[in-house]
């Protein structure tokens, strides 16, 4: 098994677990998060390189070419995302009261109304 197959596998068990864990108002990136702000992110930010540069590569394999590597692998929103946080991950609350509280806070409402 390769080494981006065998990180796939783990990224999608610490995903399952995650979830199974009760933390269903929040979604996980699929690489693990420091939950620190992510600067300069913006709707289509999808991972953040090893050098500190953003990426809007659609997949990971290959996105930070250039760049160190892929550090934090976001992805696209999921359909029923909220709220992007400011760590760049994504919030499935149905508020936006408390949305992204534990991440940064919010830094795109994608379906509250103001």
């Amino acid at each position: 098994m390769s080494r981006s197959a065998i990180a796939s596998a783990v990224a999608l068990v610490a995903l399952a677990s995650w979830s199974l864990a009760g933390a269903a108002s929040q979604t996980a990136p699929s690489h693990a998060a420091s939950h620190a702000t992510v600067q300069g992110l913006t709707l289509e930010t999808t991972g953040v390189c090893h050098d500190g540069s953003l990426s809007t590569a659609q997949h990971s394999k290959g996105a930070c070419s250039g760049h160190g590597g892929v550090k934090t692998w976001f992805g696209t929103a999921p359909k029923d995302a909220t709220a992007r946080c400011k760590d760049g991950t994504f919030s499935k609350s149905t508020s936006s009261k408390g949305a992204c509280s534990s991440h940064g806070g919010v830094a795109f409402d994608l379906k509250h109304k103001a």
